[in-house]
């Protein structure tokens, strides 16, 4: 597999070398159009769908060090890990597709850093404290005084009613947690909590010069739950939780597939597109067939296709290109990949 592997959009207006190496150890460089960049280096090497686990971890590495290092003097709109186009004029058919988003983005995000803050608490010392609960000392006390048949059920009651005594102490000290930081921040994005030990794992989005505002108000945190929580801060980061560009290259069968499903013919136009979407939505709506889990399928494929064939007619009107641009919310489980090794704790572990 050949090509130009790219990392990320940056706000600047000149190619130039960027003094570190990427993938491959090949240099990284940028193509420029109009205003905005793309940090590119040549890419010689396996397909990262079919990588071994441990060639997948250092190249997450490298791809996250390089875009670091940039950040450092750019605003940088990472692009997914494992992007790679086939030629210069494709990535620059990507900087001119994907323009008008790249430069709101970038606006957007200028002079702003991502924080991550975790939260966990111990777990053991929780659950001696909620075993004081009334409806679970007496959820116990059913438990001793029951048949074996009866105790069966009343454990599994007891066990769902510690793990909703749990949520409700989690939700109400992230509540807290959040509402005390807001103030402070452009944007927050929650994560999936990992563990029962993790109370808030949440994205902050800060402006850099408030950044150190708020690592003290995290501190202040620590200090209000004192004995309670233990606060870590990751970061910062490039805001790969609000914004990262993700380029989908369609295949010709995919399209083909997209505009047989809709009835549609070779050439076709957006609003070809959406008046073929209207008349099969009509026909095929789960609202029509409640319970028919396959009209939901039929629906659901109906909808992609058509999302799909709009997005391919709005590249291929600006340069004949099947690109697809998306700059979403990274999801939780692809954000581990690229956070740091190094975390950097506002308080020492949590005395139990």
């Amino acid at each position: 597999m050949e090509g130009k592997y790219i990392y990320g959009i940056i706000d600047s207006c000149n190619e130039i070398p960027l003094n570190i190496t990427g993938l491959g150890g090949n240099t990284v460089y940028t193509m420029m159009e109009r205003g905005v960049s793309c940090m590119v280096s040549d890419y010689s090497g396996g397909d990262f769908t079919s990588m071994a686990k441990e060639k997948i971890v250092r190249s997450l590495l490298k791809h996250q060090v390089v875009v670091e290092h940039v950040m450092k003097r750019n605003s940088v709109l990472p692009i997914k890990f494992g992007t790679v186009l086939a030629t210069s004029d494709e990535v620059r058919n990507l900087l001119s597709l994907g323009h008008p988003k790249f430069v709101d983005v970038l606006a957007w995000i200028a002079d702003k850093v991502e924080v991550e803050v975790a939260a966990t608490w111990d777990l053991q010392k929780v659950l001696r404290e909620i075993s004081n609960e009334d409806e679970i000392v007496r959820a116990k006390e059913a438990i001793a005084s029951g048949s074996e048949q009866q105790s069966l059920e009343q454990r599994i009651r007891l066990g769902k009613i510690v793990k909703a005594s749990m949520d409700r102490r989690k939700d109400s000290y992230r509540e807290r947690m959040i509402k005390f930081l807001k103030p402070l921040v452009v944007d927050i994005q929650p994560n999936v909590l990992i563990s029962d030990e993790m109370v808030m794992n949440v994205a902050f989005l800060v402006e850099k010069d408030k950044q150190e505002q708020f690592d003290r108000q995290v501190r202040q945190l620590n200090e209000l739950f004192h004995d309670q929580i233990n606060f870590r801060i990751i970061g910062p980061l490039p805001p790969y939780s609000f914004a990262m560009v993700e380029v989908t290259k369609l295949s010709r069968e995919e399209i083909d597939d997209a505009k047989q499903l809709l009835h549609l013919s070779d050439y076709i136009s957006e609003p070809d597109v959406r008046k073929a979407y209207r008349h099969l939505a009509a026909e095929t709506h789960p609202d029509s067939k409640p319970g028919d889990e396959l009209a939901k399928m039929q629906f659901a494929k109906i909808h992609h296709a058509a999302d799909l064939l709009i997005a391919y007619c709005r590249g291929q009107a600006k340069r004949g290109e099947n690109l697809l641009i998306n700059i979403r919310r990274q999801r939780d489980e692809e954000l581990q990949h690229l956070r740091p090794t190094e975390i950097v704790g506002v308080a020492g572990a949590t005395n139990g």
